[in-house]
């Protein structure tokens, strides 16, 4: 197939795909003249079991939809070359099974129509179809009629659902993967920006991640199975905060200092050399897959300012401090990390800077930072990973907060404590400077406390306090988990 008609294929299942935009085919004499007997395949495709299942993932995700795209599109290329020469007859045993009685004309005519394609193709110039007015010759007529002729006969459709039982089995298997998998690698996707993943199982079982990536899938899991966590971890990262005054400057949201360089999607980032792509024919397709792929090299920017408080509150970032004592050890661990992980994936998403502060004894103390400066992402992973034991020390805890609040990065947080509740603040003088603090970034505390009837050493200090019941099942896992707001 000449490179200008595998693009012009790529660009209509691409649109339908990716996009979610169907292509309407108007005038089929037109179509047929431009791509062939890609069109049989092409409305085989349509009706396919996989088509919409496909589509969904796209919606979902632009990195699967681009990963399914990158197996399709090349089996469609292989299936119709595949036609084309009668010594290709035994590598097409994993496209189609042995032909059924009487599906032998039908395969003539169909590698006649091939042919013909081919023939079409290589006397029809790139542009040639742009300049299509009507039929231009006898031979595109006839080319038409064998075409429409061929989709009009007895069993053509069962044909053309044996050729493309290879591809639709593959690509099951790519779905049933997804399925699966997607949340996980939109997570990776999330955690290491700069990596390309190929959105494969072989990716999650390469080394040293194999064992981080597995835990990583059954925390999201026990999240998504409890709707009590996945609500109040919405209400919290719905929280909006004000700029104070020493935070205008003269752009809103405007960015003023070049951190690096990497790879993204954005246009109003771009480098000079990538823009210049969209002057050549051929590189701006290129151009574009880069655009969809995360590829562009783009410059990363860093500063927050604001001319004035905007009519719709930026949200913040957000300081989460987890209680990693023995007392914790077990279904609230569970719980904990899986908090942990949904916040991440919600402030990540969101382009918000966020902390994690792993709290125990006085001597145990771990922070770890996903924002724009740092991305601690294998830290994190290794977190979820961490056995928790120790004693609990609250002023330990809220000292950290209170460093990381009067951070750059950190002014106008929220903080949400993760604890089982087991410990009190008993420094007076920590306790005056943080309520000072509190005020003066505004700054709410949401406390999330774990097989407690009450709110402990966290009540003078928490705006919300939801106390969380675990109900476990007879052989110890969790069954459910629920939440109730303590007055």
């Amino acid at each position: 197939m000449p490179r200008h008609l595998r693009e012009k294929v790529a660009e209509v299942i691409t649109s339908e795909i990716l996009f979610g935009q169907a292509y309407e085919i108007k005038d089929p004499n037109r179509f047929i003249v431009v791509f062939g007997s890609f069109y049989p395949i092409f409305f085989a495709l349509k009706n396919s079991k996989s088509w919409p299942k496909l589509q969904k993932i796209a919606k979902k995700s632009r990195g699967a939809g681009i990963a399914g795209l990158k197996i399709l599109i090349p089996l469609i290329y292989d299936i119709m070359e595949l036609f084309l020469e009668p010594s290709n007859r035994f590598s097409r045993g994993k496209y189609i099974k042995e032909l059924e009685a009487g599906m032998d004309a039908i395969l003539t005519e169909f590698e006649k129509s091939l042919k013909e394609t081919l023939i079409m193709w290589g006397n029809n110039s790139p542009d040639e179809d742009k300049k299509y007015q009507g039929i231009r010759n006898f031979a595109d007529l006839a080319f038409q009629e064998s075409v429409l002729e061929f989709m009009q006969k007895n069993n053509h459709w069962i044909f053309l659902e044996g050729i493309m039982e290879g591809i639709y089995k593959i690509m099951n298997e790519f779905i049933m993967e997804m399925e699966e998998n997607m949340d996980l690698f939109d997570t990776l996707a999330l955690l290491f920006p700069g990596r390309n993943w190929n959105y494969s199982i072989k990716e999650l079982h390469k080394e040293p991640f194999y064992l981080q990536f597995k835990t990583l899938k059954s925390y999201s899991t026990f999240f998504e199975k409890n709707p009590d966590l996945i609500k109040i971890v919405n209400f919290i990262g719905r929280q909006e905060f004000n700029p104070s005054s020493d935070h205008i400057d003269l752009s809103i949201f405007g960015k003023n200092r070049i951190q690096t360089v990497n790879f993204s999607d954005s246009i109003n980032n771009l480098l000079p050399m990538e823009a210049i792509k969209l002057l050549n024919p051929s590189l701006k397709r290129k151009f574009y897959a880069d655009m969809l792929e995360g590829k562009l090299l783009s410059y990363q920017l860093l500063g927050k300012h604001y001319t004035s408080p905007p009519s719709i509150k930026p949200k913040g970032p957000m300081i989460v401090l987890v209680d990693t004592s023995g007392s914790m050890h077990g279904a609230p661990q569970t719980l904990a990390k899986s908090v942990v992980l949904a916040m991440a994936k919600l402030m990540l998403s969101q382009q918000r800077d966020m902390k994690v502060i792993f709290f125990a004894s006085t001597s145990q103390h771990l922070e770890i930072e996903l924002s724009s400066r740092k991305k601690m992402s294998e830290k994190f992973l290794n977190f979820l990973l961490y056995t928790f034991g120790g004693g609990t020390d609250f002023n330990t805890a809220l000292a950290s907060g209170l460093k990381s609040l009067k951070e750059n990065d950190f002014q106008g947080a929220d903080l949400v404590f993760i604890t089982d509740g087991k410990s009190e603040i008993s420094d007076k003088l920590l306790l005056a400077s943080w309520e000072e603090t509190k005020r003066k970034y505004k700054a709410k505390v949401y406390s999330l406390i774990i097989g407690a009837s009450g709110a402990g050493g966290l009540f003078n200090i928490s705006d919300y306090i939801y106390l969380v019941d675990i109900e476990l099942a007879s052989e110890g896992t969790v069954r459910v988990v629920r939440l109730t707001e303590y007055k």
